[in-house]
């Protein structure tokens, strides 16, 4: 590619990496960024590739969430389209109620999906997801946790985010359809109380509008780094020392913060097309010497 004039070339270079979604994972001297294959998928197959993930939500080796009511997990919500990875949201034809796993029954009248990796992963890997959000009122994101012990339960959003906010929306959550948010929580369990730091920015467009590249270096058990389209943005200081194995998950869902309206929502009248999740892909890497 020759460019007459820098700026324009710089332009040209900067407008071919977002549509493209490709960046460069932070620069560490005397060591290259190899792809962990285990971990890392293009999404170019006509199926998932059940190898590398579980997408039923009671069939992962460690975790069985079924998802927050009122929106239920669901292998279904999943497909390949187009060098995709789509999870579509909607309501259910009828309501689901579990009464056996919780200590009151929980009604599910939608549903959405969880992707999880049987690999596990832990310090000195990079992370990153090409995605766009949904139009509707569910979200969520990539993110990292484990079954954890009493003593530690770990969890590392690397992003998360929603497709609609409503009148319903919780004030604090006013920007959470326009947003990259991260968390890195010592979670609340009998031994501890929960314990968080977490930060935020505001990318050029809504989440929904979109693909953005979220990228995440755990660089150290107390140096979490983010990145949005191959740009820092902001590092996290774990309340404790995060250096256990996380299992990587990819989650569509529902949030008590944004409810969903039981008249006329996203959820339940949008289009199939507004009511999917698309993931271009997911890749993690590992430093190795040059």
């Amino acid at each position: 590619m020759k460019c007459s004039v820098l700026i324009k070339c710089t332009a040209t270079i900067a407008f071919m990496l977002l549509v493209s979604g490709l960046y460069a994972q932070p620069e560490v001297p005397g060591k290259t960024w190899k792809k962990v294959e285990r971990l890392s998928d293009e999404f170019d197959g006509r199926k998932i590739d059940r190898s590398k993930w579980n997408i039923d939500p009671e069939g992962h080796f460690e975790l069985n969430w079924i998802g927050r009511a009122p929106a239920l997990f669901q292998k279904e919500s999943f497909d390949i389209r187009d060098g995709y990875l789509t999870i579509e949201v909607g309501k259910l034809k009828k309501p689901f109620i579990e009464d056996r796993k919780y200590s009151k029954p929980m009604v599910y009248k939608y549903y959405g999906g969880i992707l999880r990796s049987h690999m596990k992963t832990s310090v000195g890997h990079y992370y990153e997801c090409r995605m766009k959000m949904n139009k509707t009122e569910m979200g969520g994101g990539f993110w990292l946790c484990h079954k954890g012990t009493c003593e530690n339960k770990h969890e590392i959003d690397i992003t998360e985010s929603v497709g609609q906010l409503t009148e319903q929306t919780h004030k604090w959550a006013y920007d959470w359809d326009q947003i990259m948010h991260s968390n890195a929580i010592h979670r609340e369990t009998a031994c501890n109380e929960s314990k968080r730091d977490q930060k935020k920015m505001t990318p050029p467009t809504k989440n929904s509008e979109r693909f953005y590249t979220y990228g995440f270096w755990w660089k150290s058990p107390t140096e979490l780094l983010f990145y949005l389209d191959g740009e820092y943005v902001y590092t996290l200081n774990p309340p404790v020392p995060f250096d256990q194995e996380l299992v990587l998950q990819f989650s569509i869902e529902a949030y008590d913060w944004n409810p969903i309206p039981e008249e006329g929502s996203k959820v339940a009248t949008a289009s199939k097309e507004d009511r999917t999740t698309f993931v271009d892909y997911i890749r993690v890497y590992k430093l190795k010497n040059n």
